[in-house]
């Protein structure tokens, strides 16, 4: 999953996540049970308890959900991990781990008697070559790699300047200014270093273009968070950016305010590298009616600094073992899958197929679920929040709650903006739904009592790093996340969740 805006402190609560209420559940229920009655289904709903206690009719008479096999799911990922192993530690798109991945896929949904299609992605392919260095006059020295990434598409450079902060309380424009706005920026002084506050709520792409537009000869990131070797690479999600863009561990960032303070001149050194190039998506349907199919979708890129077993191994892994599930077809409609080349960089699997859509297939395509980080181990069962989506995405939102509920694990509803596969098709007009475990938000105190695991820390503590390995994989979740949505792809392919 790339690098997502941070929810607003000015919703419902400080992670900008919503639980849904008991009564919407129950409203859900009725409904469902109705639907099924005039269907003709003799759909008893049992009792299952909630968590204040109360009873709650089942909200899934649309038949249950696809049992999935732990062990499948096992083998998927190991194999996935194996694949990295074997080419550099990676899988990112124009990669040979890519490529294998993706040779990976088509050989298993192959077996299962799937026709498979690689829709082809062009792109350009990112490298921040060896040798990075920012140094500090009379200070210290930061190396790329353990201290800091340049940014996906960020420029390279070899400059001298000062510094100057945005954000910070002893900034020009005061505490609080992230960067995003363009005025942010209103007092930043022309041919300086940029070193901006963590916690900007929007694309790190706004920001940085916001310091070139004011005359920054580069900028720099820091996270008071990470540590020696663990800084992050997010995208820029365009190559259009000229200047230095770095993501820095929080000693850089410290540091790089000392000369701030001091007047202190700093040297910054990025060499990257710009190349074309062409890479594949994997999509396959089961059988069914043409003219209602439901889309499920996860990405099969790593980042470019660790495998991405998690990050999306485990969405690529329950995409499979529900294509194992369904793949003599679902009465009705069709399950189409989509393995999305090059999410990391910034959606560009997903966003071509989209684009490439008729309006005749546009119409036939119901509804998109995404799976993208669904084993993190001390995650939250994050439901993509419907209310700010197409039509119909509550109805899946709310299935997918009552499914979780059901299965005993519960959720909470959150708003995950632009930052996944979903985006495209629901800038498409077209109905999105998802599952999410989190990624670097430190789960809280009411978040622990709900769902267990440790508050005050990661959701997913090695997120787009190299521990990302089957170890850090929750594979009982993977499989409950992965029902609930394969239930919802069912109840739309079969014209009963949706019209």
């Amino acid at each position: 999953m790339r690098g997502a805006p941070r929810p607003s402190s000015n919703g419902p609560d400080a992670a900008g996540v919503l639980t849904v209420s008991m009564s919407r559940l129950r409203i859900l229920s009725i409904a469902a049970v109705t639907l099924a009655l005039l269907n003709g289904c003799a759909a008893t709903p049992t009792p299952t308890p909630t968590a204040s206690g109360s009873a709650l009719a089942s909200p899934l008479p649309f038949g249950p959900a696809p049992e999935l096999s732990e062990g499948a799911i096992e083998e998927h990922l190991a194999a996935l991990a194996q694949i990295s192993e074997e080419h550099d530690g990676v899988r990112t798109a124009g990669t040979s781990g890519y490529t294998a991945s993706v040779d990976y896929v088509i050989a298993e949904l192959r077996a299962l008697g799937y026709t498979v299609t690689t829709p082809v992605v062009e792109m350009t392919v990112y490298r921040e070559l060896p040798g990075s260095t920012i140094e500090i006059e009379g200070g210290d020295t930061f190396r790329g790699g353990p201290d800091f990434h340049a940014m996906i598409y960020s420029g390279g450079g070899d400059l001298t300047a000062p510094v100057a902060t945005v954000g910070f309380e002893d900034s020009p424009g005061g505490e609080g200014a992230r960067g995003c706005d363009a005025s942010d920026f209103d007092e930043f002084p022309a041919g300086a270093i940029a070193l901006t506050a963590p916690g900007a709520e929007c694309f790190r792409r706004q920001v940085v273009q916001n310091a070139e537009a004011a005359g920054a000869v580069a900028l720099v990131g820091a996270s008071p968070s990470w540590a020696e070797g663990q800084a992050r690479r997010p995208t820029l999600l365009f190559p259009d950016i000229r200047i230095p863009a770095l993501a820095a561990i929080g000693p850089v960032g410290d540091a790089l305010q000392e000369a701030a303070s001091s007047g202190a001149d700093v040297h910054i050194r990025v060499d990257v590298e710009l190349q074309p190039a062409f890479v594949h998506s994997v999509v396959a349907e089961t059988p069914g009616d043409p003219e209602r199919v439901a889309m499920m979708g996860a990405h099969l890129d790593s980042v470019h600094d660790g495998p991405g077993i998690n990050d999306d191994g485990s969405g690529v892994a329950a995409l499979l073992e529900i294509a194992r599930v369904v793949a003599g077809g679902v009465g009705g409609g069709r399950i189409r899958f989509g393995f999305w080349a090059a999410e990391e960089y910034g959606t560009y699997g997903s966003r071509d197929y989209v684009a490439g859509l008729s309006d005749a297939d546009r119409t036939a395509l119901r509804a998109y679920i995404n799976l993208d980080m669904v084993g993190s181990t001390n995650g939250v069962p994050y439901v993509y929040d419907g209310r700010f989506a197409p039509s119909g995405s509550d109805a899946i939102a709310d299935y997918l709650m009552a499914a979780l509920e059901e299965a005993g694990v519960g959720g909470e509803l959150r708003d995950l903006g632009g930052a996944s596969d979903h985006a495209a098709f629901a800038e498409a007009g077209i109905a999105v739904g998802g599952i999410f475990s989190g990624a670097t938000e430190l789960k809280t105190d009411s978040q622990a009592t709900a769902f267990g695991g440790e508050a005050g820390q990661p959701m997913d503590r090695c997120y787009h790093l190299a521990c990302d390995t089957v170890a850090n994989v929750d594979v009982p979740q993977v499989v409950s996340f992965g029902q609930a949505a394969a239930g919802a792809a069912l109840a739309l392919a079969r014209g009963e969740l949706l019209p």
